[in-house]
């Protein structure tokens, strides 16, 4: 991750060292977020008592999951389009690295986000935790790299030579 961030880019006037800074920024608040209100809705529904363990009436959980199902894929393929110079062995923006990590990050978080506040509107813990736990846990596999705002040295056919030396 030195080399990436000594690197500097040539797209726009963000440099690659500023642009991964501002993605491991951002994705450390986005992680912190979650984090404390996943913190308050244990304390208040959980151990306050003032919550049932499960409910009968799942639209919040359907709601979340649908959200989940729908706009994170969406995400996923608006950021291989956005990419779509890195699948052919070429750089891409830092700007546009940003864009494409920040609207993965964003919609995951938002679906978490939205199933933590259904564990609020149900007085429930269950079946709302599940979607924001399984959104959670994709996002901190998603931490910011950068390798797509580099080029890589070494031969681009031999899978053996392509990576930088570590």
């Amino acid at each position: 991750m030195a080399n990436l961030a000594a690197h500097e880019g040539t797209g726009g006037s963000l440099s690659v060292k500023t642009a991964l800074r501002l993605a491991w920024a951002t994705w450390v608040a986005l992680l912190i977020i979650p984090f404390f209100l996943f913190l308050v809705v244990v304390w208040t529904l959980g151990i306050q008592g003032g919550a049932k363990l499960q409910t009968n009436q799942d639209h919040w959980f359907l709601g979340a999951s649908a959200y989940l199902l729908v706009v994170v894929p969406l995400s996923f393929f608006w950021r291989g389009h956005a990419f779509k110079a890195y699948w052919t062995g070429k750089t891409i923006p830092p700007i546009t690295y940003l864009y494409g990590m920040l609207t993965m990050w964003a919609a995951l978080e938002f679906g978490g986000i939205f199933s933590l506040l259904g564990c609020f509107v149900e007085h429930a813990l269950l079946p709302n935790l599940l979607p924001a736990l399984v959104a959670f846990m994709f996002y901190v596999t998603l931490w910011p790299s950068g390798r797509a705002m580099v080029s890589h040295k070494g031969h681009f056919e031999d899978a053996g030579k392509y990576e930088e030396a570590r």
